[in-house]
């Protein structure tokens, strides 16, 4: 073989070896969007929130209790609103976008929708002779 053909052969290598590197490099970096164990850990994570939720005291009162005086007069949505937005904005992680539905009778009392797309959990509920429900959607980040 000759001295200009060796040449050529050890740059082939060369190329072929960073060809490779850089295809390593590129699977690695690229992760899927969405797994079926991240999906069953978002939907696991959002059932619990909306479980403590549920078992929350605010301002000396049940959050059930808070969801139906909420159905009764709009004026108090706006307390439980807030009380929700601040009690996510520290459970969640930072940035961690979410949408959340109080309905009563099929109708939505609260939305807070930051996203269309997620794991969505409901947690339905009775209270004064009505039927509750809460979704929280955590939203792929």
């Amino acid at each position: 073989m000759r001295r200009g053909q060796a040449e050529i052969m050890g740059l082939l290598v060369i190329v072929l070896l960073l060809l490779t590197a850089g295809l390593l490099v590129l699977r690695f970096s690229v992760k899927p969007s969405s797994t079926p164990l991240a999906d069953t850990r978002s939907s696991l994570e959002s059932t619990r929130l909306l479980q403590a939720l549920l078992l929350t005291t605010i301002q000396d009162k049940p959050f059930q209790e808070h969801a139906v005086a909420c159905s009764l007069a709009s004026s108090a949505c706006s307390v439980l609103r807030q009380e929700i937005e601040d009690i996510f904005s520290i459970l969640l992680k930072q940035g961690q976008k979410y949408s959340f539905f109080l309905t009563y009778q099929d109708q939505n009392i609260i939305t807070i929708d930051q996203c269309p797309v997620g794991v969505l959990s409901s947690y339905p509920f009775t209270r004064g002779g009505g039927f509750y429900e809460v979704k929280l959607r955590l939203c792929a980040s």
